[in-house]
């Protein structure tokens, strides 16, 4: 998995992990620093989440059923994985 992948998988992911964890819009995207607008855009399949958000997402919610199925490991260790794999050089 390279870290477009991931960011990806975290984007079609996104809404569910958000209602799994029972919050709104607004409070996910206070939480993982974006606008709401880009986080509607992200959860409509209108934007790819940028690998901070991803980082982000994975950390805050590490502990998400949603995520943890969709990464086939812990969110924790995919993140670190993925971005010490591709690290420049």
């Amino acid at each position: 998995m390279d870290r477009y992948e991931l960011r990806k998988i975290v984007s079609v992911k996104l809404k569910l992990v958000r209602v799994e964890a029972g919050f709104t819009q607004s409070t996910m995207s206070h939480m993982i620093g974006l606008s709401k607008k880009t986080l509607v855009q992200i959860e409509k399949g209108r934007l790819v989440a940028g690998w901070s958000t991803a980082v982000s997402v994975c950390a805050l919610f590490s502990e998400s059923r949603i995520l943890r199925t969709a990464l086939e490991d812990s969110p924790i260790k995919v993140i670190k994985k993925v971005g010490f794999n591709e690290r420049e050089q």
